[in-house]
């Protein structure tokens, strides 16, 4: 059994979903999933780490409307093209493969590498997202 760092399983996460859809607005539904459903300083120490690493971007709190008028801030994390290769390259992914196939490229490596998903809603997410009941 291969057992993915939660570091590796915060990008696969973004992985999976950028996959499911490219948007912005889904990109922050999924952190507020992430951040609801870990440990919060594994989570932010993960999305930290991940930035440093050029894995992810668009880890910084932005303003969801003006602060001024009392808005919000909100973080929109987004996998880069290196954290898109670095999943790549621990699920054996090859680089020729079809876009539209990475999720199934996805669930056949979870279940014939029976990866270890430690985070629940993580692997809950993945295993919902790549159809693995």
């Amino acid at each position: 059994m291969e057992k993915l760092t939660i570091k590796e399983q915060v990008v696969l996460a973004y992985y999976v979903q950028y996959y499911l859809g490219n948007d912005p607005n889904i990109m922050a539904e999924l952190h507020e999933i992430l951040t609801e459903g870990m440990d919060t300083a594994a989570y932010e120490t993960s999305l930290a780490r991940l930035a440093e690493e050029g894995l992810l971007n668009g880890t910084d709190a932005i303003p969801l409307s003006p602060i001024e008028n009392g808005g919000d801030k909100i973080t929109q994390p987004m996998i880069t093209n290196k954290g898109i290769m670095h999943i790549d390259n621990i699920l054996d992914i090859q680089s020729y493969a079809v876009e539209g196939n990475k999720l199934s490229y996805i669930k056949n490596s979870i279940l014939t590498n029976n990866l270890d998903l430690s985070v629940d809603v993580i692997a809950a997410f993945v295993k919902k997202a790549v159809e693995i009941n």
